[in-house]
């Protein structure tokens, strides 16, 4: 499996050994550490694995597989992308002003289970900082809220990275954290956390009883009306929903949880793009038997959806509710920043709608081209960055579209560098073969990603 990116790499973030942008898809590149610490460099993933989430900050990118590895490039000043790693002769590893031009893992050494932690759930990035979650050895002192034996491990929730809006949920204090810090006391005993999504300044958290946590950025109503007027959750607090939540995402300064075929936007009902305007297609009154809206009560627009959906994104200010082909009624539980089609959702089992041919509903900001051109070919994947979108194609092609000043929809733009109310179909490169096919998409802030075998 092989990785190709382009747009905006001002700090290496695109991984592919250099700090330029590009504007058409450029293999990226892989450190392989070696026990005589010096480094290797690969193109494809070695553990023969998976990309699953591709999570981007504003400088720095996430890679997580199907093996639970995590690998970072980009920015690393603040320790966004893992530890410092020493060199033979004893000095820090990363170069250019502490940016990783080459895709390197995430290995933590956590003092509380004493052990190396390599593998990891969930990742998902701020605008300055990283959040992972991993299973560890459970410490000695933990508290387990059920009966019986105790699980042999629990989520642990790592940050990296800057927090100077409680991003990272470690409280109050200004200072950067050692990379690889824990938020204390979270998730709650016995919990599992079974999806995590960031927005530029604020995470949310679906844990395995259905509840919701954030922290960060609430001011605008995106950790749900309870928490607003605090402003800033310095530490995870719980959001009230509706429903069982299963998936969530986060946009710039609002989130969407959705759960068996149910969701709530949260945010500020003043938006000037209307991201809490929920289309009449999805309004809970063309939905069957959910009441009213609860827009009071709960802080949010609540929307329904009567088929079987691959996903909900956000980007900086929109939403896109997109229905794969070929899903069937039923789908397992997935995040909403995922790079392959599955369903987050369980539909209405009395609805009349088996398939919806890859259509899209999305709204929001749309004065760069932001959603889904009316000429758009059903897509079988969808990927939502911060200003643009890139679609794979049921013929294999790749399309993209939105905002595109660093190359990140591709060479062809207008005038203000868009890619509006049309799109582009971006090309691999000749060297990658007739055999190479795109199996994935990625999109994050003005960087656009291409996951190919």
């Amino acid at each position: 499996m092989r990785l190709y990116a382009f747009g905006s790499n001002g700090s290496g973030q695109l991984g592919i050994g250099h700090e330029e942008d590009v504007s058409t898809p450029t293999q990226c590149l892989f450190e392989q550490p070696q026990e005589s610490q010096t480094t290797t460099i690969n193109t494809n993933l070695t553990d023969e694995s998976e990309i699953v989430t591709i999570a981007a900050g504003g400088n720095h990118t996430l890679l997580l597989t199907t093996s639970g590895s995590i690998y970072a490039a980009g920015c690393n000043t603040d320790g966004r992308c893992g530890p410092h790693r020493p060199t033979k002769n004893g000095h820090e590893s990363d170069n250019n002003e502490g940016k990783i031009l080459r895709f390197r893992q995430i290995i933590l050494s956590d003092a509380t289970s004493d052990t190396e932690v390599s593998k990891f759930k969930h990742v998902s990035a701020t605008w300055e900082g990283t959040i992972a979650v991993a299973s560890v050895p459970r410490s000695s002192n933990s508290n387990v809220a059920h009966h019986g034996d105790k699980p042999d491990t629990e989520d642990r929730v790592f940050v990296f990275g800057s927090s100077p809006k409680g991003e990272l949920g470690l409280g109050q204090s200004t200072s950067t954290p050692v990379p690889g810090t824990c938020i204390p006391s979270f998730p709650p005993a016995g919990l599992k956390i079974t999806a995590l999504a960031s927005g530029m300044a604020h995470s949310v958290a679906v844990l395995s009883n259905g509840d919701v946590y954030g922290w960060g950025g609430a001011r605008k109503g995106q950790l749900g009306r309870e928490n607003r007027e605090a402003r800033i959750a310095y530490s995870p607090v719980k959001i009230c929903v509706p429903f069982f939540a299963e998936a969530v995402a986060c946009g710039r300064e609002f989130t969407v949880v959705s759960g068996r075929g149910q969701f709530v936007v949260l945010g500020d009902k003043g938006n000037r793009w209307g991201v809490v305007g929920v289309p009449e297609s999805l309004s809970l009154r063309a939905g069957r038997g959910h009441g009213d809206g609860g827009l009071e009560e709960y802080g949010g627009c609540r929307g329904t959806i009567c088929y079987c959906y691959s996903g909900i994104a956000a980007s900086w200010h929109g939403v896109y509710v997109h229905a794969a082909p070929g899903l069937g009624r039923a789908g397992p539980s997935a995040e909403a920043s995922w790079t392959r089609s599955q369903s987050d959702a369980q539909t209405n089992s009395d609805s009349d709608s088996d398939s919806v041919g890859g259509s899209i509903v999305a709204w929001g900001r749309n004065d760069r081209g932001q959603l889904p051109p009316p000429d758009l070919p059903p897509p079988a994947k969808l990927a939502v960055g911060s200003e643009h979108a890139l679609a794979l194609l049921g013929d294999g092609r790749v399309a993209a579209f939105g905002w595109g000043e660093h190359g990140n929809c591709g060479p062809d733009t207008d005038s203000q560098g868009n890619v509006s109310g049309t799109y582009n179909v971006i090309s691999l490169p000749k060297a990658v073969g007739e055999d190479g096919k795109v199996v994935g998409v990625g999109a994050g802030c003005a960087t656009s990603w291409m996951i190919v075998t």
